[in-house]
Formats: C-alpha cells, sequence, structure tokens
C-alpha cells in the first residue's frame, strides 16, 4: 500500500465518522498531543479537548463531508496532506501533518483547515 492509498483510506474513515456526528472516532484519528488551528479560536492541544470540540460541533447533528487527499509530501514517521474539505454548504481546504506512532498507525499531529468562503468585511 502506497501512503497516497493510506492518507485515502484514512480520509475515507475520517468523513464517515465526521459525517456521522461520531466525535470519539473523529478524536481517534489524532495523537495523544496533537494540535487543531481551526480559523477564530485558539489552538485547541490533545486528543481529549479535540474530542470535547468536536461533541460540541455535533450536538446540533453533522453535515455529509468528505475530506480529499490532496498533494502528499514525506513518507515513513511523518506525511503532510495538503487537500480539501467538501460540504454541502461549501468548500475549504486542510494542511494535515500525520505522525507513524508506535503501533504503525498515521495518526492526526497538527491540524489547520479553513472555508474557502470569502471572509466577510475582506
Amino acid at each position: 500500500m502506497t501512503i497516497r492509498d493510506e492518507l485515502d483510506a484514512i480520509n475515507a474513515s475520517f468523513s464517515r465518522a465526521y459525517s456521522s456526528g461520531d466525535a470519539d472516532a473523529v478524536a481517534d484519528a489524532y495523537t495523544e498531543d496533537a494540535r487543531l488551528l481551526f480559523g477564530g479560536q485558539p489552538i485547541v492541544r490533545g486528543r481529549a479537548a479535540i474530542r470535547d470540540l468536536f461533541r460540541g460541533a455535533f450536538k446540533d447533528g453533522s453535515e455529509a463531508t468528505t475530506f480529499e487527499t490532496g498533494e502528499v509530501f514525506g513518507e515513513g514517521d511523518l506525511v503532510v496532506d495538503v487537500g480539501r474539505v467538501v460540504t454541502p454548504t461549501g468548500t475549504g481546504k486542510y494542511v494535515v501533518v500525520y505522525q507513524r506512532g508506535p503501533d504503525g498507525r498515521l495518526r492526526i499531529a497538527v491540524d489547520a483547515a479553513s472555508g474557502d468562503a470569502p471572509r466577510p468585511g475582506g
């Protein structure tokens, strides 16, 4: 399996978990000390805090969301994916740094995402 195949499988699983509002499965994709960088809020640090953020976000439901592997850099223990997010209301992009753990699994160490819509007043 290539790194791209591995990332495609991770993104498919992440998309299913996100679309179904499964905050536990979403959080499991992150390393214990992951950092989540979303616009308009401070850095969220750690899997537990990321889980709490998604539990709050999914409280009123979730929407079908697809995460698509884009440009891939690196291999082995650190891999970067510059990809695309598609929702029913728009598109966005992300930069994710994956780190391979002792179990051999790639998990998200750093996640930075933003929407493609123009910023208000900008």
